[in-house]
């Protein structure tokens, strides 16, 4: 399947290396944000706006996926389209900061904030405010594309690839931020949660990488592999990450997919379960389309798997398979398996019509993610 370059260049604007798992990670961490912010955005516009009848939607290529299997998802449209009561709109640019005391300015991309006809000069969006988070600070500001252009300058930034942007310098900025209170408190603490778990999970990957980098290295017949079905879940496991990582793909992967259903067992380790949903995302991600009875063997599978992690979330946020485990790994290899159906199911959802429901915010298979947050806070402090 032929990446489309919209794609290449998605993946590679920030880091050059990254692989599509760690693409879809990166893309996710705003996502999360996005997805949390959204009730807290409707409920600040419901009080701003006069009528008070305000509805938010996410918006743009990435309205519903947030990261992008072909070019359609791959848009500058801004993050969130407000309806109004009176029938009006308003898009919303949702930007935030980790960091503020070392910034001397805050930053707006150029195309953000305007466009440049051809040899005039650029002119301020007017359909679009800018919802501004300062994490730290517990704070937020909504300034317009023409404030940013009155109040800012042209230079370099550094940390973006020393790419041209407005730059608003802080004092001024923070001039215009309200305190979020705790309401906006509640909502950072569960971004930064997830966002924990969202790195602890990957994880798994890295040393996934370490136990097969020697047998990676020895990859020489790379027909056979792509031909050949694998007849256990280790080697099946094996041959996809194999050629997931010398970028190869199955001559057949609907029926690899369809194949893969027989492996299986609803009291399987969970780190064979990871293997699996790592298996089952390398071919779905890989098969520009499915027959309907690979469609049906995907929607089987993740049936299976919705139901074997519903079946092992204690009550300590710890996700367990096996007594004879490490829970503090299998919830790690829990939360990898989760990740990755999340993004299958909504791209099977957005993509090929699977009638599911859509995930509204992201770990939302997990009940409670503050709660498992603090079991990994607390079990790396014992370590």
């Amino acid at each position: 399947m032929t990446t489309s370059q919209k794609i290449i260049y998605a993946q590679s604007s920030d880091i050059r290396s990254r692989t599509y798992l760690e693409y879809r990670r990166d893309m996710k961490k705003k996502a999360i944000a996005e997805l949390e912010f959204l009730p807290f955005l409707q409920e600040v516009l419901s009080e701003r706006h006069e009528d008070g009848a305000t509805e938010v939607h996410k918006h743009g290529g990435d309205a519903l996926l947030w990261f992008g299997r072909s070019a359609r998802n791959v848009t500058q449209a801004p993050d969130y389209r407000a309806e109004f009561g009176s029938g009006e709109s308003q898009l919303y640019e949702f930007q935030y900061t980790e960091e503020v005391d070392s910034l001397a300015s805050i930053d707006f991309k150029l195309s953000k904030v305007g466009k440049k006809p051809r040899n005039q000069p650029r002119i301020a969006h007017t359909d679009r405010e800018f919802f501004y988070v300062i994490k730290p600070e517990n704070k937020f500001a909504f300034v317009s594309p023409q404030w940013i252009m009155d109040n800012g300058k042209i230079g370099s930034v550094p940390a973006w690839g020393s790419r041209d942007a407005y730059r608003v310098p802080k004092e001024d900025f923070l001039a215009q931020c309200i305190d979020g209170g705790s309401e906006m408190g509640g909502i950072i603490q569960v971004v930064d949660d997830k966002n924990l778990l969202l790195e602890f999970q990957h994880e798994f990957l890295e040393m996934e990488n370490q136990k097969f980098s020697r047998q990676l290295q020895r990859v020489v017949d790379e027909e056979s592999i792509i031909r050949i079905v694998p007849r256990t879940m280790d080697g099946f496991y094996r041959v996809c990450y194999l050629l997931d990582k010398i970028h190869k793909m199955p001559d057949a992967p609907g029926v690899w997919l369809v194949y893969l259903l027989s492996f299986f067992q609803s009291d399987m380790r969970s780190i064979d379960f990871a293997r699996l949903i790592y298996s089952l995302d390398f071919l779905y991600f890989k098969s520009p389309d499915f027959k309907d009875n690979e469609i049906r063997a995907v929607n089987s599978l993740l049936d299976n798997a919705i139901a074997y992690i519903h079946a092992r979330i204690n009550n300590d946020g710890s996700v367990a398979a096996d007594p004879k485990d490490a829970p503090f790994e299998e919830t790690r290899q829990m939360l990898f398996s989760v990740n990755l159906l999340e993004d299958i199911i909504q791209d099977a959802v957005v993509n090929f019509k699977v009638d599911r429901h859509l995930t509204n915010k992201i770990f939302q298979m997990i009940p409670d993610a503050g709660r498992t947050a603090e079991y990994i806070r607390n079990a790396e402090n014992r370590s």
